[in-house]
């Protein structure tokens, strides 16, 4: 791995999809590889407390409204706008434009849907963050928010220090239905790009593929802004550009609901306490209800 991939690495999350380095497959997003498979269409996971070994948590009272918006606009394969309008930011705690979670939707499985964001993978390199808890990844990030994959698109291209060092970046664009806990920047109430590190074979149908396989359900996103430091630490100098585009804090930071319980489809290690807390917890309604009370 060149030292200008292992700073972009360690820089944040991301999914390198060069033969040799790690692991991933966009053309071919892979199944639900976790628990049984779930039956044709939506079904809702079971009810009731959360699975052994964990609490359930009461929903505190719902945030404020956020306010303005944003358009992130994007582009096929190989280059995408993502500058915004509008002013304000959505609040701690506040609803997105699309108002306050309906536990109900969140609970929702479809058999599938897990295989898109397996492409995103990010097990391997040695990640500079690690949390120990759903706290500590909340407190961390500038923004946690429940939102749905609406486009993937080719967002600029990484030039490292050496000519071979050149690869695409791919782009997860989110419509964001609820920040549970941090606020949004201003222009971003409406949507966001969150970045991974794609290669040089990544093409216009890899992209198209992965469009079509966009997931139904929505997911729990714990997102720094690029360029926005990690608590206690100096800020991170980024291009202006960059300050487009969003993270997750490590591959801990989504939870998705899965056939039985919430899981964590950026990673299959599933080692980090964060994400064992969170898999503990049967419906992402009742795991986004907790986050959603961290002060």
């Amino acid at each position: 791995m060149t030292n200008s991939l292992r700073r972009l690495v360690a820089g944040g999350p991301c999914v390198v999809l060069l033969a040799g380095l790690l692991v991933a497959c966009v053309a071919e997003p892979p199944g639900d590889r976790r628990g049984a498979a779930a039956g044709p269409g939506d079904s809702p996971a079971p009810s009731g407390s959360p699975a052994p070994g964990s609490s359930d948590q009461g929903s505190s009272g719902p945030g404020s409204s956020g306010s303005g918006s944003s358009g992130s606009g994007s582009s096929g394969s190989g280059s995408s706008g993502s500058g915004s309008s509008g002013s304000g930011s959505s609040g701690p705690g506040s609803s997105g434009p699309g108002g306050a979670s309906d536990p109900g939707s969140l609970d929702l499985h479809r058999s599938g849907d897990l295989g898109f964001y397996a492409s995103f993978n990010m097990d391997g390199p040695d990640w500079a963050e690690h949390f120990g808890t759903l706290d500590e990844g909340a407190r961390a990030s500038t923004v946690v928010v429940v939102a749905k994959a609406v486009d993937v698109v080719v967002t600029r291209m990484f030039q490292g220090e050496v000519a071979e060092d050149r690869f695409p970046m791919i782009g997860v664009v989110l419509q964001p239905t609820d920040v549970v806990a941090g606020a949004l920047p201003p222009g971003f109430s409406d949507r966001l790009t969150v970045e991974f590190v794609g290669s040089g074979a990544t093409d216009d149908e890899q992209i198209a593929t992965l469009r079509r396989r966009l997931p139904a359900q929505q997911g729990l996103w714990f997102l720094r802004r690029k360029g926005d430091p990690a608590p206690g630490a100096s800020p991170v100098p980024v291009a202006p550009r960059e300050r487009d585009y969003f993270r997750t804090i490590s591959p801990q930071g989504l939870f998705v609901q899965g056939n039985d319980r919430v899981e964590t489809p950026l990673t299959r290690e599933g080692d980090g306490e964060m994400a064992a807390e969170g898999r503990t917890y049967r419906r992402l309604s009742q795991l986004v209800a907790l986050v959603r009370g961290i002060r």
